[in-house]
C-alpha cells in the first residue's frame, strides 16, 4: 500500500457547542452526503459530521483510504497511492460540527479503458491522540469519458 500525505483539502462550515453529556470522547464521524458519480474533470464531494465530547479534532488528523474495485487491473507502476493523510484545519474547540473533503478528478481517475470503481474509508485522529471508528462510503464511480 503506498501513503501519499499532503495537506486534505477539508473545509469546515459550522460549527456548533451542546450538551457535553451526549458525547464520546473519542471523534465521532459521519458521512451526511457524497456525490458517487464523479465526471470527467470533476471531484469527489463528500460531506461529514463529527460530535466529541473533548471538542479537540482541530488540528488532528483525517484519512481516506481509496479501495479500486474494477476487476481488471491497472499496468504494473501505474496506480498512484490509495491512502491520503492530511492535517484538519485549526478551527475552535467544538463538540459538534460539520466539514467537507475534497478529491480532485485527477486522483481518483486511473483508468483510460473504463470507468473506475471505488469504496472510500474513512477516519480520523484528535490532536490528543484518540481515534474515530472507520466508516465505508457507498460505491463511487469516476467516469473515464
Amino acid at each position: 500500500m503506498k501513503v501519499r500525505q499532503f495537506l486534505v483539502p477539508v473545509t469546515l462550515l459550522a460549527m456548533l457547542a451542546c450538551s457535553k453529556d451526549k458525547y464520546q470522547s473519542y471523534p465521532q464521524i459521519t458521512l451526511e452526503t457524497i456525490n458517487t458519480l464523479v465526471p470527467v474533470g470533476g471531484g469527489l464531494e463528500a460531506k461529514f459530521q463529527f460530535t466529541q465530547k473533548p471538542g479537540k479534532l482541530s488540528g488532528g488528523t483525517f484519512t481516506a483510504i481509496r479501495n479500486r474495485l474494477n476487476q481488471q487491473p491497472l499496468p504494473v507502476g501505474t496506480a498512484i497511492a490509495d491512502t491520503v493523510i492530511g492535517p484538519i484545519p485549526s478551527f475552535p474547540d467544538e463538540n459538534q460540527g460539520e466539514f467537507d473533503f475534497t478529491l480532485d478528478y485527477n486522483y481518483l481517475h486511473e483508468s483510460d479503458t473504463e470507468n473506475d470503481t471505488i469504496m472510500f474509508k474513512f477516519s480520523c485522529v484528535d490532536r490528543d491522540g484518540n481515534k474515530s471508528d472507520t466508516i465505508s462510503s457507498p460505491t463511487v464511480v469516476v467516469l473515464y469519458q
